[in-house]
């Protein structure tokens, strides 16, 4: 499984789940999906994440995201197993981070 994350400049992050070759999965197919966003000199920001409207992805609104580093750690359940990966990303705008679950 693959996941892409999308840090919004104004706040609203997104997160979508795919198969081993990219097709979209249902966001229902994960489960207590969280992300933190860690910035410098600033306390983390934990965040719950709820699924869309469309059911294609999982979005939570938070604070705004301005340049720099920041660490985005993915929390979520798939399948019964949890998975926490944390992933360092330079933002400038629109930002997409993707990873994969073993």
């Amino acid at each position: 499984v693959h996941y892409e994350v999308v840090l919004d400049r104004g706040g609203r992050h997104r997160i979508w789940f795919s198969d081993a070759v990219r097709e979209d999965l249902p966001a229902s197919q994960a489960a207590r999906v969280t992300m933190v966003i860690a910035r410098k000199g600033v306390p983390a920001e934990p965040l719950a994440l709820a699924i869309d409207d469309s059911g294609e992805s999982w979005v939570a609104t938070g604070q705004p995201i301005g340049p720099g580093d920041v660490t985005v750690t993915v929390s979520y359940v798939l399948r019964g197993e949890p998975f926490e990966i944390p992933t360092p990303a330079r933002h400038r705008g629109h930002r997409r981070r993707s990873g994969a679950t073993p």
